[in-house]
């Protein structure tokens, strides 16, 4: 066995690369509450959930009695913003009409300056008669009849924020869910450590006042997408943001088609780079993906070298260590599926992961393509 110092140095250098690879992961980095979880019967403030309804409005019969049932004491209201005129919409409405907490409003057919989405939003909160809002697609059901108690419980003095867990139902792609909960670990933890950056989806909660006195979408009024992410990248101030993390918070959405998830993907990326705070995202982003790549390219390069060369140790390390990265990247990933209750196949893991920058680049390459007017109310 051949053991000098090019074999010293390949081992050490893959196994520096394998440690440091390894822990540069989202799935690995901690994602916990900033906040103490309020105890059951501690007082809770009432709340008005706004839904927006654009074109959804089977999703919507199907998710509002999830809504009504809701085990909430302190009392809340449930406020539909639809587009006018909508003949499914008034006969969904038309069947719980008997709910006393059951509010409408309507936008007009034709917005100028101002999304659909964003006008939709702000008519809902400038209706509600609670302080505080939360608010969710149509195409949006809560885990459980505890869903807004269980946001209400990270509300506390310091709170203006709060950001719950939100992914794709489980009949949807695992690939599409794995993408949303690998952007939830970053997303969640920036919350939780510093400052809320943005969200994965619906399921934020937030002041009204606060709303209404900054003068709400103001700054991205130009922007048809990104309804959530830029009321908590508009409003998150250091250490306010209260993260969900208990089952009961989270929010499982629709995505049926193909075309929704390729749309979906380009307006997030387009919204991603009108958001403040984006350098240092992206760059941790990037320096997770490059080490990545750089690690398994550097495993299989000092195999195939060291066993050309005859350096069996070198050539044992380094299927050590890549034996070492998948099996531990896997349990990573497998552990943020249990606390988030999501479940993916472990043996797609790793080909889910290594097909990130292949993802990446054909929705950006999408969206450089795309018509520049279609994320932008200003056509002009």
């Amino acid at each position: 066995m051949l053991i000098d110092n090019i074999t010293i140095i390949i081992c050490i250098v893959v196994l520096l690369l394998t440690v440091v690879s390894v822990v540069a992961n989202p799935f690995f980095r901690s994602v916990k509450s900033n906040r103490s979880y309020k105890e059951e019967g501690c007082e809770l403030p009432p709340i008005t959930v706004v839904v927006l309804s654009q074109n959804d409005v089977e999703a919507l019969d199907m998710h509002l009695p999830l809504l009504f049932y809701q085990d909430y004491a302190p009392g809340f209201e449930v406020i539909v913003v639809g587009e006018k005129g909508d003949l499914d919409l008034e006969a969904v409405l038309g069947k719980y009409a008997d709910h006393k907490n059951l509010y409408t409003t309507y936008i007009p057919k034709r917005s100028l300056f101002m999304s659909k989405p964003k006008l939709s939003a702000s008519l809902g909160i400038k209706a509600a008669h609670n302080e505080w809002i939360v608010m969710l697609n149509a195409s949006c059901a809560p885990a459980s009849d505890k869903w807004l108690q269980s946001i209400a419980r990270n509300i506390d003095d310091n709170t203006n924020l709060v950001v719950g867990y939100s992914n794709y139902k489980d009949d949807v792609k695992p690939y599409r869910r794995f993408i949303r909960l690998r952007e939830a670990c970053y997303y969640l933890r920036s919350a939780a450590r510093g400052m809320a950056y943005r969200s994965t989806g619906a399921n934020i909660a937030f002041k009204r006042s606060e709303f209404i006195g900054k003068d709400g979408y103001r700054g991205n009024l130009q922007h048809v997408y990104g309804e959530y992410d830029f009321i908590i990248n508009k409003f998150a101030e250091p250490g306010s943001a209260a993260i969900s993390l208990d089952p009961d918070s989270f929010l499982h959405q629709e995505c049926r088609t193909k075309k929704t998830w390729t749309e979906f993907c380009i307006a997030n990326s387009h919204v991603g780079s009108h958001l403040e705070r984006k350098s240092r995202m992206r760059l941790t982003y990037a320096f997770d993906v490059l080490l990545m790549y750089l690690n398994y390219a550097a495993l299989i390069a000092a195999g195939v070298y060291s066993g050309l060369t005859g350096r069996w140790l070198a050539l044992v390390i380094a299927v050590v260590c890549i034996t070492f990265t998948l099996a531990l990247r896997i349990i990573w990933v497998k552990k943020k599926c249990r606390l988030f209750g999501e479940r993916i196949s472990a043996w797609a893991i790793p080909f889910y992961e290594l097909s990130l920058v292949w993802f990446d680049m054909l929705t950006r390459l999408r969206y450089m393509r795309a018509d520049k007017h279609d994320f932008s109310t200003h056509k002009i």
